[in-house]
């Protein structure tokens, strides 16, 4: 049942950022604490953008946004279809101490903060 619930998350997480929508995120306030996002191994996002190799942006159920730097570059982050958030515990929690996984590879997280709702913008195709 758990690897059903993990693939079914996975799958959420494939439909990411796709479309004419760009996002345009401000930084996490000055001193915002590390944050949590509960239940990730539950379906526990709703959307995802990566602005380059070493910082991604996920969207939780509740429609929060959270800033998630990596300690290293994350090959090919930026044009990935698909990726998975693995948690850091047992209860499906994802933080500083989680990793995430694009293809074969899996890279770490350095920190997790909140961040306001993004600017949405259309570009021309």
């Amino acid at each position: 049942m758990r690897k059903i619930l993990s693939l079914l998350a996975s799958v959420v997480m494939l439909a990411g950022c796709a479309g004419n929508t760009q996002y345009a995120f401000q930084d996490p306030a000055p001193g915002e604490p590390e944050a949590r996002i509960p239940f990730v191994h539950l379906g526990g996002l709703y959307n995802w953008h990566a602005d380059n190799d070493r910082l991604l942006y996920v969207e939780g159920r509740d429609r929060q946004w959270y800033r998630v730097n990596l300690f290293g570059p994350c090959i090919g982050l930026e044009f990935a279809s698909g990726l998975r958030l693995i948690p850091s515990d047992s209860a499906g929690t994802f933080d500083r101490f989680g990793s995430i996984a694009i293809r074969d590879q899996r890279c770490k997280v350095e920190s997790v903060k909140k961040v306001a709702q993004p600017v949405l913008t259309h570009r021309d195709t």
